[in-house]
Order: structure tokens, then C-alpha cells, then sequence
């Protein structure tokens, strides 16, 4: 599994494990305003992903509104994971009960995992990204396929990432 901050607030589909494809790993997204805020608030973010995994294997349908809002199965879902809707508020009128913060025992049973998680993101330094985000400039992109000839443009920063391989015929995405 990878975990991949989340620089953008864009929405992530959660993959079932069972439906990837061979070289490819599940995502964890983490904000990295989450990462930043310690680690309570990181490991909420990533009991939360994992609240929708636990739905999506029992078959539990708990969003709604193209995923954005969630609802009462969500809710009950996390309280199994040491999360608890507030008393007495309503759900949040377009995210529903999201997000649901940690209970004080389960702060106190996650110690551990808190402490270790708290002392793993010590240090860690997130880039700030140059011209608020996007240059404005992209590279177009090529595979090997010729009928038909498939290409894409791309920022060069996320290209610089690593190989993109195309789907078809196997080959790595160049710059042409």
C-alpha cells in the first residue's frame, strides 16, 4: 500500500485489494494539512479510509451524493473503529457525519500506535509547492501504439515522478 499526500484536496477511490491490477498497490490519501496537524489528526484521516474499506467488504452502502456525503452505516461503521459522532449535532448538510472524531478511549487505546505514528512524522518536512501549484506548462506525452496513436499532456513535475505505462501495449510514456 502506498501512502500518497494529498496536495490538492482532489477525492480518491478507495480500490479493493482484489481489483488491482498486478503491479499496482492500493492508495492511502493523506492531506498534507492533515500530516501536518500530528498525529491524532492523521490517524483519523486514516481510520476514516479505512471505515470505507470496511463497508465496501461487507457490502455496506454508506455514501451517497457521488460519495460525498455519508451517511448512518458510515457513522456506525466508525464508532467499530473508536470514532463517535458528536451528541446531539446533525449530520454536516453535504459531507454527513464526516468526519468523525477519535473518543477519548480510543485515544487511550491507540497510544501506542499515536506515539509511534507522532515520532515517525517528527521530521518530516513537506515541500511547499513553487507558483502556487500549476506552472501552466505541460509536456505531451507518447507510448509506442500506432493505431490509434495515443498521447496525453502532462505537468513535466508529475512526469518527472517516474514511468507511466500504457495500458495497451506495455511501453513507457516518453515526451515526443
Amino acid at each position: 500500500m502506498y501512502v500518497v499526500v494529498d496536495t490538492t484536496g482532489a477525492r480518491h477511490n478507495l480500490v479493493q485489494p482484489d481489483r488491482l491490477e498486478a503491479d499496482r498497490r492500493a492508495e492511502l490519501p493523506i492531506h498534507r494539512d492533515t500530516i501536518t496537524a500530528g498525529p491524532r489528526e492523521t490517524l483519523e484521516a486514516i481510520l476514516h479510509v479505512a471505515t470505507h474499506a470496511l463497508c465496501q467488504v461487507r457490502g455496506i452502502t454508506e455514501v451517497t451524493n457521488r460519495g460525498m456525503r455519508h451517511n448512518k452505516r458510515f457513522r456506525e461503521a466508525a464508532e467499530e473503529l473508536g470514532m463517535k459522532w458528536p451528541e446531539g449535532q446533525p449530520p454536516h448538510p453535504t459531507r454527513g457525519f464526516s468526519p468523525v472524531p477519535l473518543t477519548d478511549s480510543a485515544v487511550k487505546g491507540y497510544a501506542p500506535l499515536l506515539t509511534a505514528l507522532g515520532t515517525s512524522l517528527d521530521g518530516v518536512v513537506l515541500g511547499v509547492e513553487e507558483h502556487g501549484g500549476r506552472s501552466g506548462r505541460r509536456i505531451t506525452l507518447q507510448c509506442e501504439c500506432t493505431d490509434p496513436v495515443r498521447t496525453f499532456q502532462i505537468g513535466p513535475r508529475i512526469a518527472s515522478l517516474g514511468p507511466i505505462k500504457c495500458g495497451v501495449c506495455g511501453k513507457d510514456f516518453t515526451e515526443k
